[in-house]
């Protein structure tokens, strides 16, 4: 009987441990698709103009409850204030901005917080539904001249997602194929 208990516990866990991995990857590969590095230089005849800017992503992960505050992202429109149970079940509420200052409101629902992941449904106002999923990281932006040449290092942290258009707005006059990397800072 003993040996049974301890093969089931064994296997039990094994499971448990792949499933942690398996999120630990999917928060991975979130936070990868954040990270963004961009170098530019202009030349015309004797002036020269280079701007580097590169933004890296961590992970933050915490206390579910600690995550409960406003987010928002300034000038672009986009805010979520979220309120976290200490078991990791997540609510709130929010707005985008899909198209210029229009902004569409949406509640969270079905919120669940696991490591640095939160993942859940958005409810728009007018009644459609979409996956939300993102991850709580620490973002440090540095730019200057270029990777040699940094005159500024700031970090912040907050929530990033990966925005898309896939069925909001089909019928306005405007491209809708288009990603957008979100940040919102923890104010």
């Amino acid at each position: 009987m003993l040996r049974i208990s301890l093969v089931i516990a064994l296997v039990f866990f094994i499971g448990v441990a792949g499933d942690v991995y398996a999120q630990d990857a999917r928060t991975q590969e979130l936070v990868a698709a954040l990270d963004k590095t961009k170098y530019k230089k202009k030349e015309k005849k004797n002036i020269s103009i280079e701007f580097y800017i590169d933004i890296k992503n961590e992970a933050a992960v915490r206390a579910p409850s600690e995550y409960s505050g406003g987010y928002d992202a300034g000038v672009d429109g986009t805010a979520l204030k979220l309120q976290v149970e200490s078991s990791g079940l997540a609510s709130g509420s929010g707005y985008d901005s899909f198209i210029g200052d229009r902004r569409q409101n949406f509640t969270l629902k079905d919120a669940v917080i696991t490591g640095a992941r939160l993942t859940g449904t958005k409810v728009y106002w007018n009644g459609e539904e979409r996956p939300f999923e993102a991850v709580f990281v620490n973002r440090t932006i540095r730019t200057g001249k270029n990777a040699d040449s940094i005159t500024s290092e700031d970090v912040k942290f907050g929530i990033g997602f990966i925005e898309d258009n896939t069925s909001l707005y089909k019928d306005a006059n405007r491209p809708i194929d288009w990603t957008n990397r979100v940040f919102l800072i923890r104010r």
